[in-house]
């Protein structure tokens, strides 16, 4: 059962710092995960595709219109997630050296239509978090965030376009 979702920029290896807290057999255990910019790029493409489908839009849909209400979407579910943001000076240390990353697979699970991304890691068995959609798009929103602060200049992701205010341009019909 996933407790905790920590994401923090590592400047001195350049990648994304992933700190995963899970109860184990009643006990917490924590994976720490270092995201490179490669993971990165692809890991929040399959997230979109992610929050795309957790709007459940009809397929009929002009793309510039998924786009927005897809983000509106994301932006009202991730408001709900009680998050915090705390400075990096304040956050532990890993005990043990973060654990590379090498591939991320993401997908929707057919018996409760939960989210799973599976982090491939190197020299280790794959690890598996059952996200909650408030869950998914908590992730999003701290990985976009922390992706933000690395200074990478990925290019943005249609969730990350500030929604248009009601009344203000483009109407949907």
């Amino acid at each position: 059962m996933l407790l905790n979702i920590s994401v923090r920029y590592d400047p001195l290896e350049d990648r994304l710092l992933l700190r995963l807290t899970l109860r184990v057999d009643g006990q917490p255990v924590e994976h720490w995960l270092h995201l490179t910019r490669r993971i990165c790029i692809a890991l929040r493409r399959d997230l979109q595709a992610m929050v795309d489908l957790s709007a459940e839009l009809p397929e009929r849909m002009d793309k510039g219109a998924r786009a927005v209400v897809s983000a509106a979407h994301h932006q009202a579910v991730s408001s709900q997630v009680p998050t915090r943001t705390e400075a990096a000076d304040d956050a532990p240390a890993p005990e043990q050296p973060p654990v590379l990353v090498t591939k991320v697979v993401c997908g929707r699970r057919r018996a409760d239509a939960r989210w799973v991304v599976q982090f491939e890691r190197r020299g280790q068995p794959p690890l598996a978090l059952v996200l909650s959609n408030p869950t998914l798009h908590a992730l999003v929103d701290a990985l976009s965030r922390r992706v933000a602060v690395a200074h990478w200049a990925l290019p943005e992701l249609p969730l990350e376009r500030t929604a248009p205010q009601p009344g203000v341009g483009g109407a949907l019909h």
